[in-house]
């Protein structure tokens, strides 16, 4: 019996060596061995394209601080940018530049697409020269804002047919569980480049603005960040919608428009809201008259405003007209590394302001 004892505690001594020693090697390198479960959970959907961009395993310096910003989105947000496009600074290891790809830090180069973070992070490792920048991205072409809810259910993302993409929300969670493992990371930012799936249903649409405002206490709430600076590029302003949609509206229509009103609307803000009111009350043929595959859209952008009126510390951004890819409808690499610069600009704004 007592040789048997002292086997077994021999035996747990040594798993806890082995236990606290693969911790410390995980602190240390950035990743460690994984076992096929965790190398599965990086292979998602929501990395799958992160993954592409990660330049080798790289260490966080233990000087200045880390300073990581959340990036999520769909198709302009993922990146349509080709990397053997890019040009130096922005396809070359950076000392102070990470992305969390393949399940641990790595050097922020892009192999195949490329999207605006890269000359976000760039640009801001130029603004805090003793800080390094850290990027996590979740981004998946086409996806609805349902797709990115903590409280994810196959049947809400199926509206924008993404159920298959998995809960993009636990992807992000657990990339933060990781890496506040591994590192110290300090969140400064959430990005939000997305919008255009929800303009494609009604329902989607009209609860975009609690959707969101949902999303932002979420995630302010689990990285522990109660006033997370929040960044949202916007198509348009809503003096710039309005004029968009009178431009698209024959005068039958708009004078429609206001008659279905309960009082004349007495400014621009008002006729904004009666025209949406209007559109979300035609049916889905008259609708798409005016707005296309996306009838709804104008109700998402301007439900964006709005959260960037309302929501504390959620910025909007207006990047304006970007120039597009051969596709004429996601940014090429121009656009992008414009995009890029332009939010990192937002993001140095808010920082210069709230110092």
């Amino acid at each position: 019996m007592k040789k048997w004892w002292v086997c077994f505690v021999g035996i747990t001594l040594v798993v806890t060596m082995v236990v606290a020693q693969t911790k410390e090697e995980k602190s240390v390198t950035g990743a460690g061995v994984l076992t096929d479960e965790e190398a599965l959970q990086w292979k998602t959907t929501g990395f799958k394209q992160a993954n592409t961009m990660g330049g080798g395993e790289a260490a966080i310096s233990k000087s200045g601080k880390f300073r990581v910003f959340v990036l999520m989105g769909q198709s302009n947000m993922q990146g349509a940018g080709r990397a053997k496009e890019l040009k130096a600074p922005y396809n070359e290891r950076h000392d102070r530049i990470r992305i969390w790809a393949n399940g641990r830090w790595e050097y922020f180069v892009p192999s195949q697409r490329f999207g605006p973070g890269v000359s976000m992070a760039h640009q801001l490792a130029g603004f805090w020269p003793g800080d390094t920048v850290g990027i996590i991205k979740v981004a998946v072409g086409g996806t609805g804002i349902c797709g990115f809810e903590k409280n994810w259910s196959f049947e809400r993302a199926e509206l924008t047919w993404d159920g298959k993409k998995g809960p993009l929300y636990r992807d992000l969670m657990n990339a933060v569980a990781e890496a506040r493992a591994i590192s110290k990371p300090e969140f400064c930012g959430f990005v939000w480049k997305q919008g255009a799936a929800d303009g494609t249903k009604k329902v989607l649409a009209n609860e975009y603005y609690d959707r969101f405002k949902q999303l932002v206490s979420d995630l302010r709430g689990d990285l522990g960040v109660s006033d997370l600076p929040t960044f949202v590029p916007v198509y348009m302003k809503d003096e710039e919608l309005l004029k968009a949609l009178l431009s698209r509206m024959n005068e039958k229509d708009v004078l429609k428009a206001k008659r279905s009103a309960s009082t004349p609307p007495e400014n621009d803000g008002e006729l904004l809201k009666t025209l949406l009111s209007y559109i979300n009350d035609l049916d889905l043929a008259e609708a798409k008259k005016l707005g296309g595959r996306r009838p709804y859209i104008a109700t998402v952008i301007n439900a964006q405003n709005r959260a960037g009126r309302e929501i504390p510390n959620v910025n909007t951004i207006y990047p304006g007209k970007l120039p597009v890819g051969d596709d004429g409808t996601h940014y090429s690499s121009e656009g992008y590394i414009k995009l890029g610069k332009i939010t990192a600009s937002a993001v140095e704004e808010f920082y210069k302001a709230n110092r």
